[in-house]
């Protein structure tokens, strides 16, 4: 089993690669397809998105269940017929997906979103493109769980970046040679029949185990329903509740101020570059040590990766925060544009912000299989949050809908620790809120807003910018970590043992 400091440091580093390079295609991209264009390109982000709850909860259900072999090898049998059941079961829900947007694609190019320059005929063959590639793309998510669960992050993260670097040049090849959507959509087709198979050697490659041949066996669903159940169910509310303002945008906005919107948001989700490596790895161990009934050892690792998480999350997400113009400036060199989309970033980066705080308490809860708890409190969410979007977006625009789900995630923050640790680790509640929460995020807001009182960015030079951004983000780090006394001591006897 991989060591905790070296799957998080590699899987952090690979996504970090992989994440970066996608940020520096942006204005390249921007540059061969305009705002408008990258507009349907956010736009089949938050319907593929949408329409993930096909999945049923399968692959987190994979992770859980591949998550015992590591401990028990005398399991690989039953781990390989579990794979192949989930990997048939998976293969089958994704072409249905895919149908899906395909035949719902006319409908949407000329009905749902306004459209300038671009045409109904030109959004239609790209989102059809687009449908293809999930198809062929989907079942990598099911791989990857599968090789969180036997705790292969490292080779994971490093194929996971490879693949990233290797879409981002295929892409930019095609649209230097054709520069339209149709061209962009076809590489992310062809780079994603690539990496489902690379992931997929990878993954049973794992589980080799000699004369064994896998067999479905399709009871093992009927098993798991009840799990696999609770995460559709944690699923599609989820998904509802984080694609509620991309849909009222992508209908209310000009496509093209909608691609200024996707435009921040595609830096303000570049926090999980620090969230899902994380969560990815201490998932399958928060899972391990409830199976084990340790509750002290629990408690320690509990704290030990929230402080962690925002440790990693908060000092960027502040940095983001407090200096939005010059962040955007470095990622699209476009003076205009960073000015026009940084009200947006710093609401939507306040939001990924607490939703990665978020997943740790999250962790714990599919750890104790207590699905529920989130099923209800995303249906409370919605049920709120999608008429205060459409009002907000309706009259604030893009900037309304970022707020909105900055409140979303500060709502979850404030009650759902409050009724997690009323049935889980029922003496840890406020001291994660103010060691592993206030603490750190306290400390690197204000360090970033004295910071940004001293500096003041005239958006002139890209390279000198971003050197000095990185500088704020280090000075921030650095207290931030300092601030945290039980931080170093907790890390120290978990992750570096």
């Amino acid at each position: 089993m991989e060591g905790v400091k070296t799957a998080l440091s590699v899987s952090i580093a690979a996504r970090a690669v992989a994440a970066v390079s996608g940020l520096l295609a942006l204005p390249v991209y921007l540059g061969y397809l305009g705002v408008e264009a990258y507009g349907v390109v956010g736009l089949f982000a938050s319907m593929q998105a949408l329409i993930s709850f096909m999945e049923f909860g399968l692959a987190t259900t994979l992770t859980r269940q591949l998550a015992r072999v590591g401990v028990d090898a005398s399991a690989l049998a039953h781990a390989r017929d579990a794979t192949v059941t989930f990997e048939r079961a998976y293969l089958g829900l994704s072409v249905t997906a895919a149908l899906l947007l395909a035949v719902s694609a006319p409908w949407i190019a000329s009905t749902w979103v306004n459209l300038g320059a671009l045409t109904p005929a030109e959004v239609t063959l790209s989102l059809q493109l687009a449908a293809m590639s999930l198809a062929f793309g989907w079942p990598t998510n099911l791989y990857s769980a599968g090789l969180a669960g036997l705790h292969r992050q490292v080779p994971l993260a490093i194929s996971t970046s490879v693949f990233a670097i290797l879409r981002v040049g295929v892409t930019i090849l095609c649209l230097w040679n054709v520069p339209t959507l149709e061209s962009f959509f076809w590489a992310q087709l062809a780079t994603a029949i690539l990496q489902a198979l690379g992931t997929r050697i990878q993954l049973w490659r794992a589980l080799v185990l000699p004369g064994h041949r896998p067999v479905a066996q399709w009871r093992l669903l009927a098993q798991t329903r009840q799990f696999a159940g609770g995460m559709t169910a944690i699923t599609v509310t989820s998904i509802l509740l984080t694609q509620t303002d991309k849909l009222i945008l992508s209908h209310i906005l000009p496509l093209s101020e909608f691609g200024t919107y996707a435009v921040a948001l595609s830096l303000s989700t570049g926090l999980y570059i620090l969230i899902s490596p994380m969560f990815s790895v201490i998932y399958p161990r928060i899972s391990a040590a409830w199976d084990g009934a340790d509750t002290p050892h629990l408690a320690q690792l509990y704290h030990a990766s929230s402080q962690a998480m925002a440790a990693l999350v908060m000092p960027l997400a502040a940095v983001l925060a407090c200096f939005p113009a010059p962040s955007l400036y470095v990622l699209t060199n476009d003076p205009a544009l960073s000015l026009a989309a940084a009200s947006i970033l710093v609401f939507l980066v306040i939001g990924a912000a607490l939703n990665g705080i978020m997943n740790i308490p999250y962790a714990l809860q599919l750890a104790a299989g207590w699905t529920s708890l989130s099923v209800w409190l995303n249906i409370a969410s919605l049920i709120v949050v999608a008429p205060l979007t459409w009002w907000a977006a309706t009259r604030f625009g893009a900037v309304g809908g970022a707020a909105a789900w900055s409140l979303l995630n500060a709502g979850h923050l404030v009650i759902t620790p409050t009724l997690l640790h009323r049935r889980l680790l029922k003496a840890e509640k406020w001291r994660w809120y103010r060691d592993d929460v206030l603490t750190p995020g306290l400390t690197s807001f204000v360090v970033s807003l004295l910071l940004a009182t001293i500096w003041q960015a005239d958006l002139t030079s890209r390279w000198l910018t971003g050197l000095q951004l990185a500088a704020c983000w280090l000075v921030t780090v650095l207290l931030t970590v300092l601030s945290m006394a039980r931080l170093r001591l907790s890390l120290t006897r978990i992750f570096w043992r």
